[in-house]
């Protein structure tokens, strides 16, 4: 095989047992010789950052937190890869003892873990942290884990050997910033990759790292693992460079917010380099530079899915039949605008601003100017947005004092839109398409820049507005329309579980056990890439198996925490970690399960802008200030997502659903009665029977019927949340305060301290209410009558409480924990539909959320040109 290829596998491709496994399929069935190279596990670069930081503020406790999260993440993967005794020798495919290989590796991740520590440690003494520090914090990442595959190479039988990447990557200083030695790069890995190459061994090299001028440890940005492999390509003279990601290639447009994106099977360098630059994070910005003039092919494909033939990025690629290719998006930026009437016929106005941002440290990404010459604006990261100004206002101080320069502002909230294609060169009309599908879309364009290249139209829009000009540019250009994808294979949809408790762990189960005849059945494959809690996150990009799942169950049902020996997070802390493992996972719209009973609402308004679709089983956000409603709503909406949560309302009833239908079909609900909770529903059936008020509570609690604190149930609130949900299901504006609320139990028996509460002492206190329960239940009984706890929705009004109804109603003859749900309407008011059915429990309010899942995944499926998370 003289052929000669680089491998990239990013972190995601690397993730997890079984995605290094795949890796080494990948390797091994590769037709050339091949140098591999190798990112840092997901999420623990931005781990190590964090321990920087953690030190640098004198968290101890953060950093070493950190060190022991690094190591147990790389030690879990070493037991997994290399378990002791595969062979009745011991020995592994590669000839070597296998348990001392594996000793070798938990020596080298306790030595890196030691040594992230020390560093640590001094940063925190000196109080400064250097770029020089702290690249060599996370160097680690990326060398640990090149260490672990080539071990795991040799250990499947093919020959490899590690090679870091300052020996062969070496940098030089160029317009203020670092870039690539190309001419040392080559000598080097002539030198020391070119002769094990030769002899037959796969070369792996840690990406991202290089080496500096002064000969010191450098990093290459962001997603530099990509730019370590087309150096090294460029550098070996290789044939082909394939980045493995986790995403099937490069679409045409983020399939996040535009459903109908379809897989790119080919791009020239320059449209790559162009959706790269403008948002795209399947690539680094860079990649592209060392393989243009070498005329070096890229493809990038799914280390998931190699069936899937990807994106080839090639010099050969002409324009196809779509002037426009690809569209990409830049969030969170300012428009910042300098305006005045002095400005006319004035030289060397623009120069100034720009010498002015430079300085300050400030890159510019768009710039537009006025015909008159009366206004410049252009766009900077919106963080940056202030500082920029400030720089500005000082720079011009003079003018803005003699009115020349009226106004200096920045304007927050704007997205940039991008669109791309070889074929807009020359060709007529695409601008007028492009703002008249703005303009029927109801976006309105702040400012608008073209080279004279004529490859790249670019807008600035409200942030608000910019799912909406995606989707209808893409389907002004017709892009849903590039070569369909298969749609015989199942699609997956992502899910993100928020809280891993009873019913966490329930939905565990029904996905595993309902996997196959989903798929069979409805063509969907319910992935969890993550599971979280205030006890850790856990993410696995590429999925967790049914046994990680198990295993992570059994932890949790031991009172064990996701994360051993982790601090409980605070909701704030959780956030932090899910920005860091969580919100970076490109699956296609994936979906955030809210399992927990805490206040979320903040945490969803983040998931649905990160594009997450929500599903709760939690009551908390949907039931607080109406105006908060309305946010988490509003923000799907303009997202183009679901927020889903039948399990809310109903536990496992089509509550939700029935009142939808009867809203499309023209009927109007007049009112609700529904006795909502199976808990309290439990109760008072047991108190019919003849048990004691207290004896009923304490039974129903250990069941896991009641919330894991049983004033929730008791004092009426998780009805009256119920019941809200309902209400403004149906368009009905109303506050929290505004539902009329009878509780079960008086003021004085609430412990009141919530970090002091003991629920089985609470229980106990209720024995003082068994007698007056009793009489009530009698009083009732002399009417004909039993005690129901009832919520009812009217045109005007929400009350919840405690109600006698006709023994022999339907709503008399519930029994156990069985909700239902009386709607009157128009159609339905002198005979009114009822719903009844289970209401309590893990299994019944998991088989809730199920559902919802299973409606968002089939939905994402028949979407036009949908594909695989």
């Amino acid at each position: 095989m003289n052929r000669l290829e680089v491998y990239k596998f990013g972190g995601v491709a690397m993730g997890t047992p079984d995605a290094v496994r795949g890796a080494a399929e990948r390797v091994a069935a590769a037709p050339a010789r091949l140098a591999v190279v190798v990112s840092a596990m997901s999420g623990v670069t931005d781990l190590l950052l964090g321990a920087a930081q953690s030190a640098l503020a004198g968290d101890e406790a953060g950093y070493r937190d950190a060190a022991e999260r690094f190591a147990a993440r790389h030690l879990e993967l070493v037991d997994a890869l290399f378990p002791h005794g595969r062979d009745t020798d011991g020995r592994g495919a590669g000839g070597r003892d296998a348990s001392g290989r594996a000793a070798a590796l938990r020596s080298l991740v306790a030595e890196a873990a030691d040594e992230l520590r020390a560093m640590c440690e001094s940063v925190a003494v000196l109080r400064e942290l250097t770029p020089r520090a702290r690249d060599t914090v996370v160097a680690r990442g990326e060398r640990t884990l090149a260490r672990i595959f080539a071990a795991y190479l040799e250990e499947r039988g093919i020959a490899s050997a590690y090679v870091d990447a300052v020996e062969v990557i070496v940098t030089e200083r160029r317009l203020g910033g670092l870039w690539p030695s190309f001419p040392r790069c080559a000598r080097l890995a002539r030198e020391r990759l070119a002769p094990l190459l030769a002899g037959g061994r796969t070369v792996v090299v840690p990406g991202f790292l290089g080496r500096g001028p002064e000969g010191e440890l450098v990093t290459l940005g962001r997603g530099g693992t990509d730019f370590s492999a087309a150096i090294l390509a460029r550098s070996l003279g290789a044939a082909a460079v394939t980045l493995w990601k986790e995403v099937d290639g490069l679409m045409t447009a983020d399939p996040r917010s535009v459903p109908s994106a379809r897989l790119l099977p080919a791009l020239h360098y320059r449209e790559a380099a162009e959706l790269a630059y403008y948002g795209a994070r399947v690539l680094h910005p860079r990649t592209m530079v060392p393989l243009a003039d070498r005329r070096i092919p890229l493809f990038v494909r799914s280390a998931f899915r190699p069936e899937i033939a990807g994106t080839r990025i090639a010099h050969d690629v002409g324009e196809g039949g779509y002037p426009v290719k690809a569209l990409t998006a830049i969030h969170g930026q300012a428009l910042v605008s300098i305006d005045g009437g002095g400005m006319i016929g004035v030289p060397g106005v623009a120069g100034r601003a720009f010498s002015a941002l430079s300085q300050a440290g400030h890159s510019v990404v768009m710039i537009s100017q006025s015909s008159s010459e009366a206004s410049i604006c252009f766009v900077v990261p919106e963080a940056e947005a202030g500082h920029a100004v400030a720089a500005l206002e000082e720079t011009f101080r003079l003018e803005r004092r003699d009115r020349l320069i009226e106004r200096i502002a920045a304007e927050r909230g704007v997205a940039l839109i991008a669109v791309v294609g070889l074929g807009m060169r020359g060709r007529k009309g695409i601008a007028a398409r492009t703002f008249g599908a703005l303009s029927g879309a109801g976006v309105n364009v702040m400012a608008v820049a073209q080279g004279s290249s004529e490859l790249n139209i670019t807008i600035a829009v409200l942030e608000r507005d910019a799912t909406r000009a995606l989707q209808a540019l893409h389907d002004e250009f017709q892009l849903a329309k590039v070569r369909p994808l298969s749609d015989s294979a199942p699609r997956g949809a992502s899910l993100a579980m928020l809280g891993f408790g009873q019913i966490g762990r329930a939905l565990a189960e029904q996905l595993a056990a309902q996997g196959r005849h989903l798929e069979r059945e409805l063509g969907v494959r319910l992935v969890v890439t993550a599971v979280a809690d205030r006890s850790g996150v856990r993410a696995a990009e590429a999925g967790l198996s049914t046994r990680e799942l198990a295993a992570l169950a059994r932890r949790k049902a031991r009172g064990e925490r996701l994360h051993p020996g982790g601090a409980v997070l605070g909701l704030e802390a959780l956030r932090e970690r899910l920005r860091a493992e969580l919100w970076p996972l490109p699956a296609r719209r994936p979906i955030l399960v809210d399992l927990t009973s805490e206040e979320t609402a903040p945490l969803l308004l983040e998931a649905l802008a990160e594009g997450f679709h929500v599903v709760l089983a939690n009551k908390k956000p949907l039931a607080g200030p109406q105006a908060e409603y309305d946010r988490l709503v509003e923000t799907a909406r303009e997202r183009g997502l679901e927020l889903r949560y039948e399990a809310t309302a109903g536990a496992g009833l089509p509550v939700l659903d029935t009142l939808a239908k009867l809203r499309e079909s023209g009927d109007r609900v007049e009112s609700i009665l529904g006795c909502f909770s199976g808990t309290l529903g439990y109760l008072m059936t047991a108190l019919e029977g003849g048990r004691p008020f207290s004896e009923a509570v304490r039974e129903a609690w250990r069941l896991g019927y009641t919330e894991p604190d049983p004033r929730e149930d008791l004092s009426g609130r998780d009805v009256a949340r119920k019941a809200l949900i309902l209400a403004r299901a149906l368009g009905r504006r109303l506050e929290p305060d505004q539902v009329a609320l009878e509780p079960l139990f008086p003021p004085e028996l609430d412990a009141g301290d919530d970090d002091a509460f003991d629920p089985a002492r609470f229980v106990d206190g209720l024995a003082a209410l068994d007698d007056s329960f009793a009489r009530r239940l009698a009083r009732a009984r002399r009417d004909g009558n039993t005690l129901r706890y009832v919520a009812r929705i009217g045109p005007r009004s929400l009350k919840v409480g405690i109600e006698a109804v006709p023994a022999a109603s339907p709503m008399g003859g519930l029994r156990g924990t069985a909700n239902q749900v009386v709607i009157h309407s128009r159609r339905y008011r002198e005979n009114p539909l009822i719903v009844t059915g289970p209401g309590a429990g893990a299994d019944v309010t998991a088989a809730g959320v199920l559902n919802d899942l299973v409606a968002i995944a089939v939905q994402e499926r028949r979407a036009p040109g949908g594909r695989g998370a």
